[in-house]
């Protein structure tokens, strides 16, 4: 390294700020540039050398940059706060924990009393779970500077998670005083936390925010929506009460008591809670959304499919609606057009709303002239859809590959479109037929036994599989079932969790290509049982039976307070009478098969 005097220095100090923003802003060339004008004006320095692991690092190459972060820690004289901070920041994005408490030991020994370095080995410490340590460099961050205000509400946190509460709401006070908008940066701590999920630790910086200021609505309102995400209803309950007793308009604390009563199937409180948000919010869209599925949940689908639309606006919604210049269809003949029914959801979705189709091909054909009608259809199920080959023409699911069309319309609108009032409108299965068993003929079946195709689980991709999903394990007492043989039918992710079974369920997945194959295979089974997943809406379309295993706060399709579905007939619900409680449905199952076995004459 060269000599540096004080004008070589400050133009050192100025390329140093340059090299980092232009980092920053992604201009890593020109960083790259002003970096080897450093290396020139001064020589190798510990941060020319930290700037260069940064490059190294947003290049992709996290091995060549710890090696250059460890060169330039080698070079840092104490007091190097700007490598120190570069260092922290850039041991974090390695995100190797061992070279970050290396990173963390070199800096608190350069720079011990500075409070962002402390504070930052705080929180690397708490995210570790190494509260003592956390909690010592909380405190040290504070006492170093007075008015640190992130690090006052951060150690008012930690003091209420380790139970020391009279000293958090202290803390947290004191902030305050400083800054009267830290109460609501704790609220935003928890927000941030329920996001990702973590539930325990949104309750307790809710819990510290209510505890601070009893008459925060919004708090309270966020608190009980995370005791019900953590099924502590009573608690959820209470909160979201509390919430609307301190702000009687506080439409969110409405909207989640809405979320709660549908969840413990109280639909008439949870409907009037809606509506409620509504009435304060009028052009909410998830408000709207929800009230769509609590109405749809009990039965009330003319109004429920009207506020289903409102799905669309929903930014939550997983299906976006399609950006297309055609119209969309108004239920007119078609008089020489083509309409476009779109699959805009799941396979489930489109096997369940398949029912709709004639009604609606007979609405669109009243015309003096035909017009044609393309059924959109995922390519898994196409030709599952075979029946309606003569109604419809059928097109592979491709958004932004659409066919030539003149209009359009979404197929989970259909109720809608054609008056569907209560479920006593629905068009009842079976309306899935073409597929016979002779496709795929069950190999060994032994007619002397009780025949049953298992599902344990859907797509783990779809939110909130966890709750509606069960495990191979839970299964694992219908395999024993004397005079009962298993098949499993699971595809997907989770067919690999077949080693888990015993070799007494049979393997059918392997051999499975397609939803056609599962149709002939369940005509020669005696019953499906499955969870929440497209092969219940199969089954139950085809009029085969099904046991459909049920979470304790399952989707709107399948209603609530009742073992049966409108939907499908052949279906036979088993819910889970407590959140997760899979081994008490499992045990109504496996007694249900018993009657079946029995009604069969199989000893």
């Amino acid at each position: 390294m060269k000599a540096i005097d004080l004008q070589a220095r400050v133009k050192l100090h100025n390329d140093t700020k340059a090299a980092l923003a232009q980092i920053a802003e992604g201009k890593l060339d020109e960083a790259q540039k002003t970096s080897a004008q450093m290396l020139k004006d001064v020589g190798r320095t510990a941060i020319q050398a930290g700037i260069e692991a940064r490059l190294a690092f947003e290049r992709k190459n996290p091995a060549r940059a710890r090696e250059l972060l460890g060169d330039a820690l080698k070079m840092a004289s104490p007091g190097d706060l700007t490598l120190i901070r570069v260092a922290i920041d850039l041991a974090r994005k390695i995100g190797d924990n061992k070279f970050t408490e290396d990173v963390f030991r070199i800096a608190l020994d350069k720079v011990p009393s500075d409070a962002a370095v402390r504070y930052a080995a705080g929180g690397y410490c708490y995210r570790r779970g190494i509260l003592p340590a956390a909690r010592a460099h909380l405190e040290a961050a504070v006492n170093l500077r007075p008015r640190f205000i992130d690090a006052m509400r951060d150690l008012a946190i930690l003091y209420f998670e380790m139970g020391e509460r009279d000293r958090a709401v202290s803390v947290l006070r004191r902030a305050c005083e400083f800054d009267p908008k830290v109460r609501d940066k704790v609220l935003e701590i928890g927000n941030q936390r329920y996001k990702i999920p973590n539930f325990p630790g949104a309750i307790q910086a809710y819990e510290l925010a209510v505890a601070y200021e009893p008459l925060f609505s919004s708090a309270y309102s966020n608190l009980g929506s995370v005791y019900r995400q953590s099924c502590l209803f009573d608690k959820a309950e209470r909160a979201l009460k509390k919430s609307i007793m301190i702000e009687p308009d506080n439409s969110g604390a409405f909207y989640n008591l809405g979320n709660l009563k549908k969840e413990t199937a109280d639909l008439e409180q949870s409907i009037r809670s809606f509506r409620r948000a509504l009435v304060l919010r009028p052009d909410e869209p998830t408000f709207h959304w929800n009230l769509s599925l609590a109405l749809l949940a009990d039965g009330e689908l003319r109004e429920g499919f009207e506020e289903y639309e409102w799905r669309w606006q929903t930014a939550s919604f997983p299906t976006k609606k399609r950006d297309l210049k055609q119209p969309e269809w108004d239920g007119s003949p078609l008089e020489g057009r083509t309409l476009l029914i779109l699959a805009e959801q799941g396979i489930g979705d489109a096997l369940q709303f398949l029912r709709f189709v004639p009604a609606a091909v007979e609405r669109a054909q009243a015309g003096k002239k035909k017009g044609r009608i393309l059924l959109e259809a995922h390519e898994e199920i196409l030709e599952v859809y075979s029946d309606y080959k003569s109604i419809v023409e059928l097109v592979p699911r491709k958004p932004g590959e659409e066919p030539k069309f003149d209009c359009h319309y979404p197929q989970l609108s259909l109720p809608r479109l054609l008056g569907i009032d209560t479920v006593d409108d629905l068009p009842k299965a079976p309306y899935i037929n073409a597929i016979g068993p002779e496709r795929f003929p069950v190999p060994g079946l032994d007619t002397g036994k009780l025949n049953v195709g298992v599902v344990w689980g859907g797509n783990p991709a779809f939110p909130g599989d966890d709750i509606r999903s069960s495990k191979v394990e839970h299964y694992l007492p219908l395999f024993d079932l004397g005079g009962v043989q298993c098949y499993s039918l699971q595809k997907g992710p989770r067919e690999a969790d077949i080693d888990r079974a015993p070799a007494s369920l049979v393997p059918l997945s392997k051999d499975i290509k397609s939803f056609a194959d599962t149709v002939s295979i369940v005509r020669q089974l005696d019953v499906t049982v499955t969870t929440c997943t497209s092969v219940a809406h199969l089954v139950g379309g085809m009029g085969c039976p099904v046991f459909v295993l049920l979470s304790h706060n399952p989707d709107w399709r399948w209603l609530q307070h009742r073992d049966d579905s409108p939907w499908y007939p052949s279906a036979r619900l088993f819910r889970q009478s407590e959140p997760g409680d899979w081994a008490g449905v499992i045990e109504r199952v496996g007694a249900a098969l018993a009657d079946l076995r029995d009604a069969k004459g199989i000893s």
